[in-house]
């Protein structure tokens, strides 16, 4: 700790942590933590990212930084989302912004590319290529940079800046592997207190403790409350010498303290003393980078994918959600096929083709002029509409390709 100067810049705080099970909220693995601490500033912290862009000056492709005129550029966005904007098409520090907002405005000018529609009449085009940033990036504009890079191109960096706040889903962590996510914060009237008046910070599960085995949890709790009273400092590593866990326990006794760190406490909801003392102290817990704000992720509809037509994957290409096989076995067990149905194929892939009733294979179809036609057979009017999965008829037609013919059976037998 003195050689990485933990001490002057140190990794987490020093909580009131208790071992109970209060409410049913902390079961397996989560925490049940103070809601009033945090709204005093318990564990917030503060999130920094960096976008940057590369303002080029060939002599084809040359950026001008401007905020982009819908009147001589394409490809350009909404409105609104260039609102964050300066006149140097830079947004300024301390503003907001938010998913899909611009915050370098860019517009490319090429010699090379010449268009010509309706509204324009110009021949040498400019591209808007502006830097927008995701959902996930929003915050505030903390700093921008103008700068030059090796090759001499202009090079901006904006720095955004987002103040976390904890909240239920955000990993935690003791200094000895005990790590949970907080399932539920009580305000401070309604977690449980001492007699002195003392509420814990953190409410941590007692079935974490023995299976785990992590008696430095326990003993780092005690040495930190001995140490607290006495306005002194405990060594909580395996390498403390001439100092043993009785020894704490006979100074915390003498301080008439329980000697084991156990401590009689009450119901903060109802005001009843609980039944059993809580063990209870100061313990070192950090914050871990694993928050909910960069993990939940909905979506109604959005992208598919191009070959298959299903919803694209991942949360960073705004994605579906996946609905595997074991959620498909919950479905059929409850027996709601409906149900089932509507999300593997009405949300998916429904795709409709035209089957030949003759020979069982897809037939040419015009809906437009209401045509129907199966040039293997010269059938016009045995034809039938048939709705499948399009990953189903994209693997019929890579089946084909191979030279076997799979036949769908649409008459009754």
């Amino acid at each position: 700790m003195n050689f990485l100067h933990f001490k002057d810049l140190p990794s987490g705080i020093n909580v009131i942590a208790a071992i109970a099970c209060y409410t049913g909220y902390n079961q397996e693995d989560s925490l049940i933590m103070n809601q009033s601490a945090i709204d005093r500033g318990l564990f917030r912290s503060v999130y920094y990212r960096v976008k940057d862009a590369e303002v080029s000056n060939k002599s084809e492709y040359q950026d001008i930084l401007c905020i982009p005129d819908r009147s001589s550029c394409i490809g350009m966005k909404e409105e609104y989302k260039y609102a964050k904007l300066d006149k140097d098409g830079l947004c300024e520090p301390g503003s907001r912004v938010n998913g899909d907002d611009v915050i370098i405005g860019k517009v490319t000018k090429s010699d090379k590319v010449n268009i010509q529609s309706e509204n324009t009449n110009y021949k040498h085009p400019k591209k808007d290529s502006s830097l927008t940033i995701k959902n996930q990036d929003a915050g505030v504009v903390d700093t921008v940079i103008l700068t030059n890079n090796v090759e001499s191109n202009k090079l901006i960096k904006v720095k955004l800046r987002c103040i976390r706040i904890p909240q239920i889903g955000d990993k935690f962590a003791s200094r000895h592997g005990q790590k949970g996510t907080i399932g539920m914060t009580y305000r401070q009237e309604d977690m449980p207190f001492t007699i002195e008046g003392i509420t814990p910070d953190l409410i941590v599960n007692p079935h974490a403790i023995p299976s785990r085995m992590t008696i430095g949890h326990l003993v780092e709790c005690l040495a930190a409350k001995y140490a607290t009273l006495t306005a002194g400092e405990a060594d909580g590593t395996p390498f403390m010498r001439n100092v043993s866990v009785e020894d704490i326990s006979k100074d915390l006794h003498l301080m008439k303290y329980q000697k084991f760190g156990n401590e009689v406490m009450y119901n903060g909801q109802t005001g009843q003393r609980l039944t059993i003392p809580i063990f209870i102290g100061p313990t070192f817990y950090q914050r871990l980078k694993h928050m909910v704000d960069d993990k939940f992720h909905s979506r109604p509809r959005g992208k598919l994918t191009k070959l298959t037509r299903q919803p694209q994957e991942g949360r960073s290409r705004d994605g579906g959600i996946r609905f595997g096989e074991m959620e498909r076995d919950c479905l059929i067990a409850h027996g709601s096929a409906r149900f089932l149905k509507e999300k593997l194929f009405e949300c998916s892939d429904r795709y409709r083709v035209h089957i030949c009733e003759l020979c069982g294979l897809m037939c040419t179809a015009n809906i437009s002029t209401n045509t129907f036609e199966c040039k293997r057979c010269e059938n016009n009017n045995k034809i039938c509409q048939v709705m499948i999965p399009y990953a189903c008829k994209l693997l019929f037609q890579e089946l084909m390709a191979m030279c076997i013919a799979p036949r769908l059976v649409t008459n009754q037998i």
